[in-house]
């Protein structure tokens, strides 16, 4: 029977909330502790039995083989210092936010870089930046390059007509540079750069679910307007829940289905020259990652709900 080295390219986890209390500047102690005894977990799975899974390495380790993973880039899950939410989600910080929302984000990057290095070789740690202050960025950049965190960086989206500027701005020219010159991956995950919606509002929830993959594809437009890859040929540009096939001309896409009112979930195939759908298959869940077999014969997945990795024949 052949046999697949499974490594996931999109995990999640991050540190118990009081686990980043030690990576903050002593400074900002007594401001983390009325914080956190203010703060209310907006997830309930951060909260329950499966949430250690986020940070206890042993734990994580075990169930990862037991599904057949063997290693993980991990992207971020749980609350970091000073943020509502999750920062995939969360709106980019104002001004006024962003001195307590970075220190919040660099504690879990060395957090992380802990994490990664309890397991050699086995995880790659995606550090977080944010675009208010370039330099600030530039710097954690070089961070996560000495720290050993293999997953190159979270670039955030910019929503329309925020303060910060559009990524299509000049401004984040030396930040292209300096990922290039370092070989640091540049990522980008869907839910970042959303505007702000009224979730409450149940209409507000479908718009928003309808538009997810529009802001999802949105900062690869603007580099790609901009000609950040023109003048950088060697950056390395990541998006999630895409996989590509070997040879180069399609993209396995996950995400709803379009022509359904009820949005189920589906995997789309696209063209990778045009991005002309050539077809789409509904899925039983939603999918949560996406790798292509070596022969491009077969598609691997992973689904909400379903454990293991499902293989399904292309051919």
């Amino acid at each position: 029977m052949e046999r697949f080295t499974v490594i996931s390219a999109d995990c999640h986890g991050g540190g118990a909330i009081d686990d980043y209390r030690p990576y903050l500047p002593s400074s900002l102690h007594e401001g983390f502790d009325r914080w956190r005894s203010a703060f209310r977990n907006p997830y309930g799975d951060l909260e329950g039995d499966g949430a250690s899974r986020n940070w206890d390495s042993d734990r994580r380790l075990a169930e990862l083989e037991a599904d057949g993973v063997v290693a993980e880039v991990i992207f971020p899950n749980t609350i970091p210092p000073f943020f509502p939410s999750g920062a995939l989600v969360t709106p980019a910080p104002t001004g006024a936010e962003y001195e307590h929302r970075w220190a919040g984000l660099q504690a879990h990057n060395r957090w992380l870089a802990d994490f990664c290095a309890a397991a050699p070789g086995r995880r790659a740690g995606i550090a977080q930046i944010l675009l208010n202050d370039v330099d600030d960025a530039l710097g954690e950049v070089q961070f996560a390059t000495e720290a050993g965190l293999t997953g190159g960086v979270l670039l955030p989206g910019v929503p329309p007509n925020h303060e910060i500027p559009p990524l299509w701005s000049d401004v984040y020219e030396p930040l292209w540079t300096a990922c290039e010159e370092l070989d640091v991956v540049v990522n980008h995950h869907s839910g970042g750069g959303l505007p702000t919606f009224d979730v409450a509002d149940p209409a507000a929830r479908a718009v928003m679910l309808v538009e997810i993959p529009i802001y999802a594809h949105r900062a690869l437009w603007a580099l790609i307007f901009a000609g950040v890859f023109e003048r950088h040929p060697r950056l390395k540009f990541v998006l999630t829940d895409i996989a590509v096939s070997p040879d180069g001309n399609t993209l396995a896409v996950a995400g709803f289905d379009p022509l359904s009112s009820a949005l189920p979930s589906a995997v789309r195939f696209l063209d990778a020259a045009t991005l002309a759908e050539l077809r789409t298959m509904p899925t039983e869940s939603s999918v949560d990652g996406l790798a292509y077999s070596p022969d491009g014969k077969s598609l691997l997945a992973v689904v909400n709900g379903r454990k293991g990795i499902l293989v399904w024949p292309l051919e």
